[in-house]
């Protein structure tokens, strides 16, 4: 990632290594360019102006001689035109000094085009007649500068035509200071006719940075697939194909066109979804110097404080009874034999381990083992999401045991214990089929009866475990690192857990005395997942658990 650095002296500087193939045309292996500054804030932004033309140079040597369009002499001319007012139109000093300049531009140029293509012994000569020659004793040195600092080889014919732009742009630019210097800095009309730079490097797009971003942050399918879908309509919405164009005034009429009346979108979801994905990859760019400051770092959103009405997390004792006792009921038969499985035995290992709904659906037989003489379930990014992406080992409560879990497992083989894998259809990563049991687990909870709005169908069980586990005296770490809740502190980041230590903890976990439930009627599916609507996925967890 580039950075400045700072020298000795206390001054920031832009230092990169010069490609291979243009070490001969730089003469050079590295450009190391002081930023004029001390102040690192300042020395970043200097450092992607610098590393701008930098690139821009480069793109250009490595195509050589190019002819350009009008388009391009005019947006060079308008560089030109805009260095010279912004060099002095703060503090302009005196009207006749840019009176004067302005006149003799004038006159000039009155002299070139009167003679126009009148003959001539010194355009014969050189091809620039006498009054073209002032014209370039003038202004070909800031031409040259210009196309030196981009580094553009053109034609004599385009150097010709440059130089003729840049003589009337500078007029202008007379014209426009003598006004400012008289007090007028109404908006100037001259600046408007010039074309916007141009770049050789070409523009910033969105597909490249959000592949990039991807590998570097090591970004889980979840977040990829609720994510891109947001950047492609941001990018859209803003109208432009490059991120340097991005301005925070476009970034404010995205985040008020999402929170206007209407939408459908919450404030909290404008922050944390619509305007979060944006701003993150912004930021990821602006890190990597392809863009200048994030122009979305200083857009918020206000969010009030939600009241909690009545709303319960977790299931309370009648509503896990329900679930664990319709678990062991006579499954459909339409049903196919993962569902069944993972209706049998989720619900129980998610009622004595506390873990996320969708660590208990990605489970394979492989992961259920011996440990240090304990019975574990092995919570592992290897079989899939696990959202602190480390491995833990969760001893399995006795009661699970003499079920029978261990001989389930033991019967499925190493892979998948409430899922098929189908070789000729390869699972999708931002839809896995452990996710998709899990919304089908929270549709059947709805089914069963537990339709109250404020308990989530998978999680509930989370909340439950966590508050059972206090009121039968778990230690506090030992009940965070069983459900993979992250360390609070520095210290408790070290080392871990035995499953002997944890195995009495989670033998504290009381007994849930259920007997089976009668077979649950399939025709009432339908009216639980009207109630479950927008209310079945698989963890069904907010983000921060």
């Amino acid at each position: 990632m580039p950075r400045p650095f700072k020298h000795q002296s206390g001054v920031y500087y832009m230092r990169r290594r010069v490609p291979a193939d243009l070490v001969k045309l730089v003469g050079k292996t590295e450009v190391k360019v002081s930023l004029r500054t001390k102040e690192p804030a300042e020395a970043k932004e200097r450092h992607y102006d610098e590393i701008v033309k930098l690139d821009e140079c480069w793109a250009n040597l490595r195509k050589g001689q190019q002819a350009l369009t009008e388009v391009q002499i005019q947006a060079l001319a308008g560089e030109i035109y805009r260095a010279k007012v912004a060099e002095h139109s703060d503090d302009p000093g005196s009207s006749d000094t840019w009176r004067r300049l302005a006149e003799a531009d004038r006159r000039l140029r009155d002299i070139q085009q009167r003679l126009g293509r009148k003959p001539s012994a010194l355009r014969l000569a050189t091809g620039w007649s006498e009054a073209e020659t002032l014209i370039r004793a003038r202004h070909g040195e800031a031409v040259d500068e210009l196309l030196a600092k981009k580094g553009m080889t053109v034609t004599e014919a385009d150097r010709r035509r440059i130089t003729f732009a840049a003589a009337r742009a500078t007029q202008e630019a007379h014209e426009s200071l003598l006004k400012n210097a008289q007090g007028d800095y109404s908006p100037d009309a001259n600046a408007g006719r010039f074309p916007p730079p141009t770049s050789a490097a070409g523009p910033v797009r969105l597909a490249p940075i959000w592949r990039e971003y991807q590998l570097q942050s090591e970004l889980k399918p979840v977040t990829v697939k609720l994510s891109e879908p947001i950047l492609r309509k941001f990018v859209a919405f803003v109208g432009v194909d490059d991120l340097r164009r991005i301005t925070q005034a476009d970034v404010i009429r995205w985040r008020d066109r999402m929170l206007a009346e209407g939408s459908g979108v919450s404030p909290l979801t404008v922050r944390d979804v619509y305007l979060a994905a944006p701003k993150a990859l912004l930021g990821f760019a602006s890190d990597l110097a392809r863009i200048g400051a994030n122009p979305a770092a200083g857009v918020t959103v206000r969010v009030g404080k939600k009241r909690k009405k009545g709303r319960r997390l977790g299931f309370d004792l009648e509503e896990a009874n329900l679930i664990l006792s319709a678990s062991l009921a006579p499954q459909n038969h339409l049903s196919s034999q993962e569902l069944k499985d993972a209706r049998r035995w989720v619900p129980w290992l998610c009622a004595y381990s506390g873990a996320r709904v969708n660590e208990i659906t990605q489970l394979r037989g492989q992961d259920v083992s011996r440990s240090e003489g304990v019975w574990i379930m092995k919570v592992t990014p290897d079989a899939g999401t696990v959202k602190t992406s480390e491995e833990r080992k969760v001893p399995l409560h006795d009661h699970l045991i003499e079920q029978g879990f261990l001989d389930f497992a033991r019967a499925k083989g190493p892979g998948p214990l409430f899922y098929r894998v189908n070789p000729k259809r390869p699972a999708s990563a931002a839809n896995p089929p452990y996710v998709k049991v899990g919304g089908k687990l929270a549709e059947w909870v709805r089914a069963i009866g537990v339709i109250n709005p404020s308990l989530q169908p998978n999680h509930g069980w989370r909340h439950r475990f966590k508050t059972v586990g206090r009121g039968v005296g778990i230690d506090s770490a030992k009940l965070d690192f069983i459900q993979g809740h992250a360390p609070r502190t520095e210290g408790e980041e070290y080392g871990g857990f035995l499953p002997t230590a944890l195995k009495p903890e989670i033998d504290k976990i009381p007994r849930y005395d259920v007997v089976p439930a009668a077979a649950l009627d399939r025709r009432r599916k339908g009216a639980g997942k009207g109630v479950a609507s927008g209310d079945a996925s698989g963890d069904g967890g907010p983000p921060d658990t």
